[in-house]
């Protein structure tokens, strides 16, 4: 439990915790005399004709749907909002309702051409029967959701927790009434739990997506800020950006709401300075703590500027009110409002991660960012003068006593010989041996200075400019660590040899990574709030793995770059096992063993995608529209291939077929091609690759 509550978070705790416990109080629902029906998902199912009408035009969306389906679970189909056009292209969600109860599960997602004719339903509606009467109570769903997610006891609630009684779809074909429970604690954690009719949790769906990472050494790498002026979109923010009082550290608008949250609270920390002419320009001090000064200030303008860019961004390709988007006010135009994104700057609830929870249209999605270990910083020092230095991120990591001994000068005898790209000759136990960056990998070299007998590796950078950090394999077949310098610093190091030179990691480490300042990770966690909204079901191993990649693809687009999140992970490798740049796995290599490990795969067909849409002379609009337009098309819980076909079936829906042999071409590359199929059993995973594309695609 926190520590430090807001007023209104603990009167929000206060009754929540009330309600939860009258609730575990209450006595336990009966169980049936007699084996009974079990709960079963509702089973998906994609019509579409490649762009070709599924019925006549001049019907109304909900009445055309209706008359497509023909059944008496059509006739149980209501609209979640007005349908919204984009591209040329119409769309219309809707729900299912049996005897006044929403079916769990249970929903359509409808497309119509310029005509008005229906050209593709996604749907899993089910057989309408009169639900069976539930012995539990809306109390003890409740208690039964939260003895199974929190067995040690309820906590304290970010808002109360909610019961809806709905018709849950069962095995022998009927439905039976259920419940459906939200709660969402004060860890920002985010659950929706289906209880069945009995009393029995079904499952829980986490709608807080969160990313952890590995901190491996590597100097700030701070980039210059810019002041950038007006820069809200009137299509996508009519209103602008900011509405209501704003301060240096807590800064509002209908997009978003962005603040620090460093007592981890959920509401902002003490207000700073009123900013009335709502100009942000407060200048970064990278020589300090990320909450020291003014940084904060910084922390939250960087934050609040990305949300809206991203809103905007996002809004252009597609996700609008009606889609679900994040608005306070929707200006009319369909959807739920009151739900701008909370971003909470520096927040105190933990560190090198980052995560957003979306909760249903018309709830606030919440971004909590952190701030990320810092590398120790690295230094060589000789003849008393310290030299400021990067690190490897292979063999083992220096600590402030490092390795000392005498500089010897590499030369392999072949071209550049003080490159080490080949063996070199023997050297004195403990030599410090001094190489020059070359063409070769920085792994090569140091295997090169192993074999010689080295005890150290220091790199010269062959360009002006700062050192930078090495990359290369992280096994532990390298045992000698390596640092690298300057090439003006290299110079001087180099003509003092063999003096003594030591190789340490700096007893002084720099200031923390402020995960606000990097756009990679802000596109990343916003991407989760568009495919949960869009798609829906974003958890389990196989569309995880989905939720992971597409967020990184968002972030390798936007980025124009392979790597993500380089900056608060202090790692020019980026965040992920491999670049996106000559990306080594395919579908076969998803196991479900690890959603980020097996999305990377997704943003590597996504970066390869992205390369392929510059080269066809296509920019960032027309992709992001073709990947947020893919959603409509695509059913929830999403494997690669539904993905794929979704984006597919929306080209051809707004008439840009051209460009499908761009898609079929880089979801081949990663086996995700023609035939390309996928189980998931448990927390497994097992694909089956195809590398082939459609006959039109195939090159001559």
């Amino acid at each position: 439990m926190r520590t430090h509550i807001s007023a209104r978070s603990r009167l929000a705790g206060l009754a929540a915790a009330a309600l939860v416990a009258a609730v575990l109080a209450a006595p336990a629902p009966i169980a049936a005399g007699q084996a009974a029906p079990t709960p079963v998902d509702a089973k998906e199912r994609v019509h579409w004709a490649d762009g070709k009408a599924l019925g006549r035009a001049g019907l109304a969306p909900g009445r055309a749907v209706k008359q497509y389906l023909d059944t008496d679970a059509a006739d149980t189909l209501r609209a979640t909002g007005r349908a919204w056009t984009v591209r040329g292209v119409t769309y219309l969600r809707m729900q299912q309702y049996v005897a006044g109860l929403r079916v769990a599960g249970s929903d359509a997602k409808a497309a119509f051409d310029a005509k008005g004719r229906l050209i593709s339903l996604v749907e899993n509606t089910v057989r309408a029967t009169d639900p069976r009467a539930a012995s539990a109570s809306g109390g003890d769903a409740l208690r039964a959701a939260v003895r199974s997610l929190y067995p040690g006891g309820a906590p304290g609630w970010l808002q109360p927790p909610t019961v809806e009684k709905v018709a849950v779809p069962m095995s022998d074909g009927r439905l039976s009434e259920g419940f459906v429970v939200l709660t969402w604690d004060e860890d920002n954690l985010l659950f929706e739990t289906l209880v069945a009719g009995n009393g029995s949790v079904v499952r829980s769906d986490a709608r807080t997506t969160s990313d952890g990472y590995n901190i491996f050494p590597e100097h700030p790498d701070a980039t210059a800020q810019t002041l950038v002026t007006d820069p809200a979109d009137p299509a996508a923010s009519p209103a602008g950006w900011l509405a209501g009082d704003q301060w240096s550290n807590h800064i509002s608008g209908n997009n978003a709401h962005a603040y620090v949250d460093a007592d981890n609270d959920d509401a902002p920390d003490p207000n700073d300075e009123v900013e009335a002419d709502g100009v942000f320009d407060t200048a970064f001090d990278a020589g300090t703590q990320p909450t020291a000064g003014d940084n904060p200030d910084v922390a939250v303008q960087n934050l609040f500027y990305f949300n809206n860019l991203i809103h905007d961004t996002l809004y252009a390709a597609g996700f609008t009110e009606a889609a679900g988007n994040f608005q306070n006010d929707n200006f009319g135009n369909g959807g739920a409002g009151g739900d701008a994104v909370e971003a909470q700057a520096q927040d105190g609830g933990g560190t090198d991660n980052a995560n957003f929870a979306t909760p249903p249209d018309g709830q606030p999605g919440r971004m909590q960012m952190y701030l990320w270990t810092p590398p120790g910083g690295y230094e060589v020092i000789q003849n008393g003068v310290t030299y400021a230095a990067q690190p490897a991120f292979f063999g083992p990591p220096l600590d402030s006593t490092g390795v000392t001994g005498p500089l010897a000068l590499a030369d392999d005898g072949v071209g550049t010989g003080s490159d080490a790209c080949e063996g070199l000759p023997a050297v004195a136990a403990g030599t410090v041996v001094l190489v020059d960056r070359g063409s070769c990998n920085f792994s090569v070299k140091a295997i090169n200075v192993q074999r010689a007998g080295g005890a150290a590796m220091l790199v010269v950078n062959n360009v002006p400019g700062p050192a930078v950090g090495m990359s290369g394999p992280r096994g532990g077949r390298i045992k000698i660590s390596s640092l690298m310098v300057s090439q003006d610093d290299g110079t001087v190091i180099r003509s003092a040899a063999p003096a003594a030179t030591t190789l340490r990691q700096s007893p002084t480490p720099p200031p923390f990574k402020d995960g606000d300042l990097d756009a990679d990770i802000v596109w990343h966690e916003y991407g989760h709030g568009l495919t949960w909204r869009m798609i829906g079901s974003m958890g389990g191993p196989m569309s995880g793995a989905v939720g992971e990649g597409m967020s990184d693809v968002l972030s390798v687009i936007t980025g124009d770059d392979p790597v993500v999140g380089e900056y608060s992970f202090s790692d020019e490798g980026g965040i992920r096992r491999f670049s996106y740049e000559g990306y080594p796995n395919t579908y076969a290599d998803v196991t479900g063993a690890e959603v980020h490990d097996d999305g990377e795969i997704y943003g590597a067909i996504g970066w390869d995608l992205w390369k392929s849409y510059k080269a066809a002379g296509l920019g960032q609009g027309d992709i992001l529209a073709d990947l947020v337009g893919g959603m409509n098309f695509t059913p929830g819980g999403p494997n690669f291939e539904q993905m794929r076909d979704g984006i597919l079936m929306g080209l051809t829906a707004a008439g840009n077929e051209d460009r499908t042999c761009l898609v079929w071409t880089s979801f081949a590359k990663f086996g995700v091609g023609v035939g390309a199929t996928s189980r998931v059993r448990g927390p497994n995973i097992t694909a089956t690759e195809s590398f082939a594309v459609p006959p039109e695609c195939a090159t001559p």
